[in-house]
This record gives structure tokens, sequence and C-alpha cells, in this order.
């Protein structure tokens, strides 16, 4: 009986032993197939890229933004890519263009090996090296900034709003509706780390202030730091379940405004919450005009694609453009939604 108990086991180790060299050998097969891909998509990119650029244009750019398929980001795109064929600038957003979801990095990195004459880039630090950046300057790739900035020395141009001009936009949307003793929530999703780094909170607070000397308002700050999906979406209801939603909440980008007016609706809160949202779609023109969100801060999508252009083209030619080029913003609010329902 020892006998037949010895054998067996001695039968499980092999199989466990062989298990684990055929899950290893699978990793790494797998691990080498990944990266024979991805070396094809960058091979193959490069020569699309530079089939377009030469065959049909003067000038091939790429844009890259932190969520290609959101309403802003498309309307900057399309603006862009039709004022460029106008004036023989071919603009491509090549994430719509592989079946793979690439990162920032990797779709600059892929820029740079295309030989792409200008990358329009929202801004964003944690997403795109400082090695990046210089690596493409070295290979004489203009970067060119869009509503988000990344070090001076290492793009051509920043096209924004910046964030004095910004945090009084929203203040002079918050300020008719405080009480002389609030609590604010500013919070917006990773990208608003960018937001926070440029000082806007601080000029908000500094606006607020100025227009309510005296008066007693504690601010409570958040960054949803998770990217993963529907990360926005749970942060916020987790807010609602937990009963931390204050009166007056302020949102620095669409995912968070648009999670915000869905959870107010959904947990019975409209009429409770002061809503002021960032950007402009069809949801959030609709959430302004029911009454569920007060305002929201509009940046011109339409400017900021047709001057990425004409930046990349007045330094293409001169060798110089302006450090920082402005986009006119706005407040979207009751007194104006109809306006951009229609133009939408």
């Amino acid at each position: 009986m020892k006998k037949f108990w010895g054998k067996s086991k001695i039968k499980g180790n092999s199989a466990l032993a062989i298990s684990a060299g055929v899950a290893v050998a699978f990793m790494f097969i797998a691990t080498i197939v990944s990266v024979v891909l991805y070396k094809n998509r960058m091979e193959e990119a490069a020569s699309l890229l530079k089939e377009a650029q030469y065959n049909q244009y003067d000038s091939y750019v790429i844009m890259i933004s932190s969520d290609d398929e959101s309403d802003f980001w498309q309307q900057v795109y399309n603006t862009a890519r039709e004022y460029g064929q106008e004036n023989g600038v071919y603009v491509d957003m090549i994430s719509q263009s592989v079946d793979v979801d690439y990162s920032q990095s990797q779709l600059f990195e892929m820029a740079i090996a295309a030989g792409a004459d200008a990358v329009f880039l929202e801004g964003d630090n944690s997403q795109i090296s400082t090695e990046q950046l210089a690596k493409a300057k070295k290979e004489g790739v203009s970067v060119i900034t869009l509503e988000t900035d990344v070090e001076p020395e290492n793009r051509v141009s920043y096209i924004g709003v910046n964030s004095y001009t910004i945090a009084n936009l929203y203040a002079s949307a918050i300020v008719p509706d405080l009480s002389e003793k609030a609590k604010i929530m500013i919070i917006g999703d990773n990208t608003a780390n960018a937001y926070m780094n440029s000082g806007l909170v601080n000029n908000l607070q500094e606006a607020i202030s100025s227009a309510m000397p005296g008066a007693n308002i504690e601010y409570d700050i958040r960054v949803i730091e998770d990217t993963n999906s529907f990360a926005t979406e749970e942060y916020i209801q987790d807010l609602f379940m937990e009963n931390e939603v204050p009166q007056y909440v302020v949102c620095l980008d669409e995912e968070t405004t648009t999670g915000f007016y869905q959870s107010m609706i959904d947990y019975n809160k409209v009429g409770q919450i002061n809503l002021y949202g960032n950007y402009t779609t069809p949801t959030i023109l609709t959430g302004i005009y029911h009454g569920v969100i007060n305002s929201t801060v509009n940046i011109d999508a339409e400017s900021m694609g047709k001057a990425a252009v004409d930046a990349f083209i007045e330094y293409r030619d001169t060798g110089y453009v302006s450090d920082y080029i402005n986009v006119e913003s706005q407040i979207i609010d009751a007194s104006n939604v109809n306006d951009y329902i229609v133009e939408k």
C-alpha cells in the first residue's frame, strides 16, 4: 500500500512540473508574439503615414489626446483635418485606424517612428515622458500642445486657455448661487492633474474670495486617479451612496460632468446640488436645458483645431510661432443654452 501511494505522489509532481513548464512556455511565446505584432504595427503605421505624407500633402501631422472618442476631441480633430486639407496638411488620428487600444505613449512613439512632421498633443506628463518629447524634438517632430501643456522647452507652441481665465469663468457662474457658508467639491479624472498643477484651484479660490470677502468657503479637492473603464462612474456613484456630495460641485472634465449629471438623476438629487461642468456635449447641454446642470465652461473646439494647423504652418514655413495661443472660452447656462443646442 505504501508503495502504491508513493508512486502516485511522484506522478502528481511530474504532472505539476509539466503544467508549470507549459504555462511558462506559453507566457514566453505570448510575450514574443506581442512584441512582434507591436513592431509590425509600428512598421505598418510608418509606411502608411509616409505614403499619405509624400503622395498627397505637403505635411503630415498626428493628433493624440487622452480620449480620442470624446465629443470635444472629435470636434477638434475634425476641424483640424478639414482645415488642414484646405492648406495641404494631412491631420490624422491614428488611434482610429488600428484595432488595438494603444496608450498615448505608444501612439507618440509611432508618430516619431513614422517620421511625422508634427504632433498635436493633449499635454500630459504622466503619459508622455520628457525623454519622449526630447526624442521627438531631436527627430524634427514639432510638438504643439492642446488644452494642457508640457515643459515649454520640448514643444513649439501651446494652444489653450490659461488657468486664470478658466477659474474666473467658474467663479462668475458659482458666486451668484453661493451661500456665505458653503462647501465646494472640485473634482476631475486623471487628466485634471494638469489643471491642478497649473494653479486653477488657487485661482478659483482667489476669484471667489474677491467676489465674496468674508465668506466661509470650504474646498474639497478630488482627483480620480484610476484610469480603468468606468472608474469615474463608480467613484461618483460611491460618493452619492456614502452621502459625501456637498451642495456645490465643480467638474473639470467631460466624463466627470456627465457622471455627476447622471447620478443626480439616479439618486434623486436634482435641485439639491448645484453642478458646474466642463466641455460641451449634447448630454451636458441637455442637462443645462432641463436645469440639472447650472452651467458649463465651453472651450471653442473649432478654434483650437484651426489654431493648431495655423501654428504648425507658421512654424514650418518661418521657424517661429507664438509660444502661447489663446482659444476663446465662455460659460453656457440657461440664458444661452438654446443657441448651442441648435448648433449641435
